[in-house]
Order: structure tokens, then sequence, then C-alpha cells
């Protein structure tokens, strides 16, 4: 099964994203901070008259904050619209059955059940997110609420 996938990093990590669940990619904005939310929630950016809250994935795998600008990836949880803030987007990188792995079950836990599985690109291992299990139902439903918050 190929499928082409976003590729984005945090430091020297790669990760990947279904290019069929991207909706954009935007550089860095002018992110408005909402006081007392989640620390994985950076603020909120208005798209194109569209309020879409910014989630850190630095935040999510518990990295430090990145020092430089950004890049965000715009995707949809169900209809809920969610910018998820990375380091970079390098490529468009199209994967075969020969280079998709299967996440070794030893790294899968209720904590990491978004990595779906891993790609090996000429020896630089890209993990694939699964957008719709990135979020627990805690974090999605504080996100929903502070959609409806700012609408």
């Amino acid at each position: 099964m190929e499928f082409k996938a976003v590729v984005c990093n945090l430091g020297s990590q790669y990760y990947g994203i279904d290019i069929s669940l991207v909706q954009g990619i935007e550089r860095e904005q002018e992110i408005v901070s909402v006081p007392n939310t989640a620390s994985y929630i950076k603020g909120m950016i208005n798209l194109r008259g569209e309020i879409i809250p910014i989630y850190s994935l630095r935040k999510k795998f518990g990295m430090e904050d990145s020092t430089g600008e950004g890049q965000f990836i715009i995707v949809r949880i169900g209809e809920m619209p969610l910018a998820l803030e990375v380091d970079g987007v390098g490529e468009i990188y199209q994967a075969d059955d020969s280079s998709v792995y299967e996440t070794p079950k030893i790294v899968i836990s209720k904590d990491t059940r978004y990595v779906e599985k891993v790609i090996n690109a000429n020896g630089r291992l890209i993990i694939m997110i699964n957008i719709n299990m990135l979020l627990n139902d805690d974090e999605k439903s504080g996100i929903e609420g502070l959609i409806e918050a700012h609408k």
C-alpha cells in the first residue's frame, strides 16, 4: 500500500502525517495566548476567519519548547480544526510497502497509541502519527471547550 506522508521534524526527530489528512501547512503566525489552558495548547490563531487552537507536539512528546520559529500543520480531528506546531516541514515522502514497518509492540502504550507505523526512508526513521489517536479524551474535550468559548 503506497501513500504520501508530510514529513516534519521536532529537533532531530522525524514524524509523518498521511497527506490525505492534512488541510494545509502554514508559517508561524501571531498566536493569541489563552490563560489557564493545558500546557500543550500554545494558544489560537485566526486562519482565514477560522479560530484554530495551536497544539504543541513538543509538549505532547515531553520535549523542551523550541526557540526558533515553527510551522503549523493544519488537520481536522472529526469536525475540530487543529494546528500542530512543529519545528519545520521538510518534504512529502512517497512510502511503499518495502519502507513501511509496524510499530514495535514494546513502543505501544495508552500514551503512545498515536504511533501508527514507522517508515525507513533510506536509513532515516520517520514515525507516522495517527492524528485520530493523537488526543486523549481529556485533551479532545478541553480543545472543543476552548473552541466553543471563543466562537
